[in-house]
C-alpha cells in the first residue's frame, strides 16, 4: 500500500491560509483591497486586542448579491480575471480568489453585503473553514466584513502573535499606506472604540499626507517627480536630516499597489549619496507607475512580492529623481531645535556625532589648491576660552537662502559661531573643511587628465588572493583617476606612481584602505563611486582642520566662504552636517520669549 495520500479540504485550507494571513494586519489589507477593487469611496476599520478578537472593515462599494456572497467562499473564485491571458495586464488588487476563504478557515467570519439593486441584503457565517449560514439580511449598500477570533482552530498559529500594542502597530501601518495610495477615499480606524485615524478624501497626494505626518513633520517631507521610458516615478521623501536606524519607513508602489521591494529602497538610498551616515535609512513613499505588463503579480498569495521587466530602468529612475530632488531643494542644512521624534508612521532623529572620529595627519601643503586656513598658537589648558571675543564682518551667502553676517568665534576650539538674517548656525569645522576638500580632489579625479606624482622608488602591494581579484578588476578605475599599478608576481602589484592630488600620502595605504572597503561593499564598482569614496578618504586622512585646532577670524572667513561655493555644503563627505541652524524664532521659544 502507498504512503502518499491527499490532504482533507479542511487542512489543505490551512495551509493556503498560513501563507496568505500572517497577522491581523494581513487581513485588514485584503480588506479593504477588497473594498477599494468594489469602488469604495469609505472604508471603516475597527480592531480589538490588536485584531485577534475582532476585525470589521465596512464599506460602501458596489457590494455582492447573494450568489456572489455565497459563491466569494470558494477557492479561486474571483470576478477580477476569467482566463489565463488576464494575468497578463492585473488592474485590480485581488485577483486570486483566495483571501476569503484563508480568512474564513483560521476565524469566526460573518460577511453582510446588499447591492443596490436589491432590497435586502444577505449573511454568509464562517466558521474555521465550514459555512454555518446564509440568509438574508438588512443593511446598507456595501460590504461588512466581522473576522472574531482569529487562529482559534490554529492555536501554534495564535502563540506566534505579538502583543496587541505591536499588532496595532502593523494594522496602523496597513491603513496608513493603503490611505496615502488613495486620497480620494475615506479611511477611519478605531481601536478598542477610540477612534485612532480619521482621513477625510483630499485632492491630491500632498493633501493625504499632510493629513497624516501633519505640519510639524510635513516640513521636512520632499516631493518628488521623474519620468522616463515609459516609467513615471512620484511621492515624497524626508529630508537628510529625517533618517531611520533602519529602512522600515520606506514604502513603495508600483501601479498603486503596496509592495515590498529591496532594489527599489537600495535605489532610495543611493539617491541621498553623501548625505547620509552609515547605517542611516531616508524615509519615503514612492509610487512607480508603469505598463502592467512589465509587472507580474502573480508571485505570492500576498501579491506584495513582484516581478518586473527591465527592473533596472525603474531602480536607476528613482535614484535619479530622488537626487535631483535634493539638488534642487536648496538648503538641506538640519534645524538644531527640530523634534528629536516623530510620531508614526515615520519617526526622525538627527544625525548623530561620532564619538571617535578618525585620527588625521598633519596638515601638509596642498596638492589640489593651497590651503590658507590658519591656526593660532593654543590657549593655556587652564583657561580655556568658550566664544572668542572677535568679530568678523564679512558677508557669506550660502545656495541663495543662508545669509551669514558676521563670524563671531570658536567655541572649545572645535565649533565656529556666526550670525545670520534669520539667526545663527553653529559650524563643525572639521566637516566642513573635509567637505571643501573632498570637492577640489574630486573635482581632479574629474578632470579627466588628473596630475600624476611618480614614486622615487615602486612600492609593492602584497595582496590576500581575494584582494588580489578586486584589485584587478578596479584597475581600470585607478588608472583613470591617476594610478599606475601593474601585476608583479603571483600575488603582488607594483605601484608606480599615484595621483597629484594624494601628495604627502602613502599609495600603499591608501590603496589597502580602497580595497578594504570595496571587499566590505562599501565602495561599488563604478568610476564615479571609485572617484568619491576615494575623494571622501583622502580628504579624511590629509590636511583637514581638526576638532580642537584654534583658527585665526581671517581662517575661518576663508572657510566659511570656501564651504558657501561647495555644491553640497550642509554634509561632509560621510554625511555628517557641516552644521545646524538656530533661527532667531528658536532661540526666542527656547529662552520663554514667546
Amino acid at each position: 500500500m502507498g504512503i502518499i495520500h491527499v490532504l482533507s479540504e479542511a487542512v489543505a485550507n490551512k495551509i493556503a491560509a498560513g501563507e496568505i494571513i500572517e497577522r491581523p494586519a494581513s487581513i485588514v489589507k485584503e480588506l479593504i483591497e477588497n473594498s477599494l477593487d468594489a469602488g469604495a469611496t469609505s472604508v471603516e476599520v475597527e480592531i480589538k486586542h490588536g485584531g485577534k478578537s475582532l476585525i470589521r472593515v465596512a464599506d460602501n462599494g458596489c457590494g455582492m448579491s447573494p450568489e456572489d456572497a455565497e459563491l466569494a467562499f470558494q477557492r479561486h473564485a474571483t470576478s477580477k480575471i476569467s482566463g489565463a491571458e488576464d494575468l497578463l495586464r492585473i488592474a485590480s488588487f485581488g485577483f486570486r480568489g483566495e483571501a476569503l476563504p484563508s480568512i474564513g478557515a483560521v476565524s469566526r467570519l460573518t460577511l453582510t453585503t446588499r447591492v443596490e439593486a436589491d432590497d435586502a441584503g444577505t449573511e454568509v457565517c464562517v466558521e474555521g473553514g465550514v459555512k454555518r449560514s446564509v440568509k438574508p439580511k438588512p443593511g446598507r449598500v456595501g460590504t461588512v466584513v466581522e473576522v472574531r477570533d482569529l487562529f482559534f482552530n490554529t492555536p501554534a498559529r495564535r502563540k506566534f502573535l505579538r502583543t496587541d500594542p505591536t499588532e496595532l502597530g502593523h494594522v496602523l501601518d496597513v491603513v496608513t499606506h493603503l490611505a496615502l495610495a488613495n486620497p480620494s477615499v475615506h479611511f477611519t480606524l478605531s481601536s478598542a472604540n477610540k477612534s485612532l485615524l480619521s482621513l477625510t478624501p483630499a485632492k491630491t497626494f500632498r493633501e493625504r499626507a499632510f493629513q497624516i505626518w501633519g505640519e510639524d513633520q510635513s516640513r521636512y517631507l520632499l516631493e518628488i517627480q521623474g519620468e522616463g521610458g515609459g516609467i513615471q516615478i512620484s511621492g515624497i521623501i524626508g529630508k537628510p536630516t529625517m533618517v531611520r536606524a533602519n529602512r522600515t519607513d520606506q514604502v513603495f508602489f508600483i501601479n498603486r499597489r503596496w509592495i515590498r521591494h529591496v532594489g527599489f529602497s537600495y535605489a532610495l538610498q543611493e539617491g541621498y549619496h553623501g548625505l547620509m551616515m552609515h547605517g542611516q535609512y531616508p524615509v519615503g513613499v514612492v509610487f512607480v507607475d508603469v505598463d502592467p505588463e512589465r509587472v507580474d503579480v502573480n508571485v505570492h498569495p500576498t501579491k506584495q512580492e513582484v516581478r518586473i521587466s527591465k527592473e533596472s530602468e525603474i531602480k536607476s529612475l528613482i535614484c535619479r529623481t530622488v537626487a535631483e530632488c535634493l539638488q534642487k531643494a536648496g538648503d538641506l542644512a538640519p534645524d538644531a531645535l527640530q523634534p528629536k521624534t516623530f510620531s508614526r508612521p515615520f519617526s526622525t532623529r538627527l544625525p548623530e556625532s561620532q564619538p571617535a572620529y578618525l585620527k588625521f595627519q598633519e596638515e601638509n601643503a596642498a596638492a589640489v589648491s593651497e590651503s590658507v586656513l590658519q591656526v593660532s598658537e593654543p590657549e593655556p589648558a587652564e583657561a580655556p576660552v568658550p566664544v572668542s571675543g572677535e568679530s568678523f564682518i564679512a558677508p557669506v551667502v550660502v545656495r541663495d537662502q543662508l545669509h551669514i553676517t558676521k563670524v563671531l568665534g570658536q567655541i572649545h576650539h572645535t565649533f565656529i559661531v556666526a550670525e545670520t538674517e534669520a539667526g545663527m548656525i553653529l559650524i563643525d569645522q572639521h566637516a566642513a573643511h573635509e567637505r571643501v576638500m573632498f570637492e577640489a580632489t574630486l573635482k581632479e579625479f574629474q578632470s579627466g587628465h588628473p596630475k600624476r606624482q611618480r614614486l622615487l622608488m615602486d612600492e609593492i602591494l602584497e595582496l590576500h588572493p581575494k584582494r588580489h581579484e578586486i584589485l584587478k578588476r578596479a584597475m581600470p578605475l585607478l588608472e583613470k583617476i591617476g594610478f599606475e599599478i601593474e601585476p608583479f608576481g603571483e600575488n603582488a602589484f607594483v605601484v608606480r606612481s599615484y595621483p597629484a592630488a594624494l601628495a604627502d600620502e602613502n599609495p600603499v595605504a591608501c590603496l589597502e584602505r580602497f580595497l578594504e572597503e570595496m571587499e566590505d561593499g562599501k565602495t561599488k564598482g563604478s568610476l564615479e563611486n571609485a572617484q568619491e569614496n576615494l575623494a571622501a578618504l583622502f580628504a579624511c586622512k590629509r590636511r583637514s582642520v581638526k576638532a580642537h585646532d584654534p583658527m585665526t577670524g581671517p581662517a575661518m572667513q576663508t572657510l566659511l566662504e570656501r564651504l558657501a561655493r561647495c555644491d553640497n555644503p550642509f554634509h561632509c563627505p560621510h554625511g555628517r552636517p557641516t552644521f545646524f541652524k538656530y533661527s532667531f524664532l528658536d532661540l526666542e521659544k527656547q529662552f520663554k520669549r514667546k
